[in-house]
């Protein structure tokens, strides 16, 4: 009760008797209260009468009071919501895994409107884009935060090299021909546009002084050798595999004396867990846990898709074999391909230039 503000004249006085009418006041125009919607249904055609809704009135007050303040506060908002839609800025998590070939396939991914870039495309599909097309990568993937994309990508690592002094010298681990050598200790038996084949002495741990007394040494070096190789893949037509959507969950685990105190429930049906950083002392512990969620995906690969992921299987072999910078895949091309139900049969000719020096210790 009391919404509505009504003036109205004197001579209306005797029909407000069966009104809900409060703060009855007489003024020089007539008489002023507050009544209530069906209240007012019954009076506001009478002579001389007139009213406001109340609330609109202190609401218009408001908004002209505070005018500036209610734009500030909805430019703010849309400009947050612009902020967790758009994309403001790409970044690598890792600075050392910046890569301007990922960058620039995902310009594909960016839709522009004036200054400002959306993505066109759900993340699971970009991810699952990213690491069909760079399988050079141990992992690779995309997530946002805020205006922020992150790309987060793992190299594939080389085991460290052992440093011992267990002498011994090194061997031809495949046939090709010599195209430059770097010994650093140890004594070279080859040269350069030599053929060597798989198995014969590069650089001997045999080291000669000038009083003809010879020493074994540890022989350590390269040799970088021109390799001319066939690869023959079997590849099934269909496959099924577990991958990473892309999709993650950040938890935390409180525990007190080893014990989780609060409950942790996930959204993915099935996902795969890697433990964070750990605060606290023996007694309570913040534990963050990264749950990335995983699902089943099958599949199918035609002719072109066979040759491409036999061609990965190179690359991914041959960077992990590598050892030095100067080693690289000159060409691979198709020698044959043949198929029945079930496989694809690939045959690859594969041109590289690498380190062929292997270790084998004396015995």
């Amino acid at each position: 009760m009391g919404r509505y503000l009504v003036k109205t004249g004197r001579a209306n006085l005797p029909f407000l008797s069966h009104l809900k009418v409060r703060n009855l006041v007489e003024t020089e125009e007539g008489l002023m209260f507050q009544t209530d919607r069906k209240s007012l249904e019954q009076i506001k055609d009478f002579p001389d009468t007139t009213y406001h809704d109340r609330h609109k009135l202190i609401r218009d007050a408001f908004i002209r009071k505070h005018l500036t303040a209610v734009i500030g506060c909805l430019l703010m908002t849309l400009a947050l919501i612009n902020m967790n839609m758009g994309i403001a800025a790409v970044r690598f998590t890792v600075a050392d895994t910046y890569d301007e070939a990922v960058l620039a396939h995902m310009e594909k991914y960016y839709r522009k409107v004036g200054p400002f870039r959306y993505l066109n495309a759900s993340l699971s599909e970009i991810n699952h884009d990213l690491r069909s097309t760079f399988y050079q990568y141990e992992w690779i993937g995309v997530r946002k935060n805020g205006a922020v994309l992150y790309l987060d990508i793992k190299k594939l690592e080389n085991p460290p090299v052992e440093h011992e002094s267990t002498p011994g010298a090194m061997y031809a681990k495949t046939e090709g021909i010599v195209k430059e050598y770097h010994v650093v200790k140890g004594t070279v038996v080859i040269q350069e546009e030599q053929y060597v084949a798989a198995g014969d002495l590069l650089i001997s741990g045999a080291v000669q002084h000038y009083n003809n007394e010879v020493e074994l040494v540890r022989a350590t070096g390269y040799v970088l050798a021109e390799v001319l190789r066939y690869h023959d893949f079997t590849i099934a037509k269909q496959c099924a595999d577990v991958v990473r959507t892309g999709r993650l969950e950040i938890v935390k685990a409180y525990v007190l004396f080893g014990r989780q105190i609060n409950k942790t429930p996930s959204a993915f049906e099935n996902y795969v867990v890697e433990e964070g950083r750990t605060i606290g002392g023996r007694v309570f512990q913040i534990k963050t846990f990264y749950r990335y969620e995983l699902k089943d995906v099958t599949t199918r690969y035609d002719a072109d898709d066979a040759v491409n992921y036999a061609k990965s299987l190179v690359y991914k072999e041959f960077r992990a074999e590598k050892t030095i910078p100067k080693e690289r895949i000159d060409f691979i091309r198709l020698v044959r391909l043949t198929e029945d139900d079930d496989y694809y049969y690939v045959r690859l000719i594969v041109k590289s230039y690498q380190n062929i020096a292997h270790f084998v210790p004396y015995q």
